[in-house]
């Protein structure tokens, strides 16, 4: 079975800071209303019920909370530990977008941003956003989801361009590439390279000729883009490829 691509486009440019889609959450519970909260500390709680009188679901505990799950508890701080917990419960389903499974979903302070209590109709998804301030990159997930729990089945992804510009003062910048089995809960890096000094943009193209590039995803599989700076992280990031979904 073979996906044929759509022509070359840019996916995603992210260029203002706490933009970066860190994962998604959605309520098919038999309630109502929903709500998703995210504390300054990066916890999330989650309450359902009747419209306006939500209670804390208690199919979801990490730490002392009912509801909550706390992040800088040791059973929930790396996002794997968070999205298998979620999609443990029947009522909540989530998948990552722009964090790899192995993610510090604590970083110390938190590296969701906050979110006030936010009713989500059932079976909406809702975008948790990084912190800028608190996680030094941003991510670009390419690929064409087709289930709601991420699963990409019929679904490849190929990178011909990546341009970024990220200003990290001092340290390192690097630009890498994950193909990520959703299924497996596999994530092989398989592409890292320097990117520009700071605040330059820069520019990695790998079509020549009309031909070539970087990488494309077996099929089922996604490729997410991550731009690394190891003290600070915030600029631009684009990624210029395709998506598609095969017969």
């Amino acid at each position: 079975m073979n996906a044929i691509l759509s022509p070359k486009q840019p996916l995603v440019v992210l260029n203002t800071d706490d933009i970066d889609v860190s994962m998604k959450i959605r309520y098919v519970g038999s309630q109502p209303s929903a709500t998703v909260e995210v504390s300054a500390a990066g916890d999330i709680l989650l309450k359902h019920g009747a419209v306006g009188s939500e209670v804390a679901d208690t199919t979801i505990q990490i730490g002392s909370t009912a509801g909550t799950i706390d992040v800088s508890d040791a059973a929930g701080n790396t996002f794997a530990e968070v999205v298998d917990h979620i999609n443990g419960s029947a009522n909540w389903e989530a998948y990552l977008v722009g964090s790899l499974r192995a993610d510090n979903s604590n970083a110390s302070t938190g590296s969701l941003l906050v979110r006030s209590a936010t009713t989500i109709a059932p079976k909406t998804d809702l975008s948790l956003f990084k912190d800028t301030s608190k996680v030094l990159e941003i991510a670009v997930r390419v690929g064409k989801r087709t289930s709601v729990t991420g699963s990409e089945a019929v679904a490849a992804a190929e990178i011909y361009k990546i341009v970024s510009t990220n200003t990290f003062g001092s340290g390192t910048n690097l630009i890498k590439v994950y193909e990520i089995n959703e299924v497996a809960k596999t994530e092989t890096l398989v592409y890292s390279l320097a990117g520009g000094a700071t605040t330059v943009e820069n520019t990695k193209d790998f079509v020549i000729n009309g031909k070539g590039s970087l990488a494309v995803s077996k099929v089922g599989n996604h490729l997410l883009v991550k731009m690394v700076g190891s003290a600070a992280c915030t600029g631009s990031l684009m990624v210029v490829g395709a998506t598609a979904t095969g017969l």
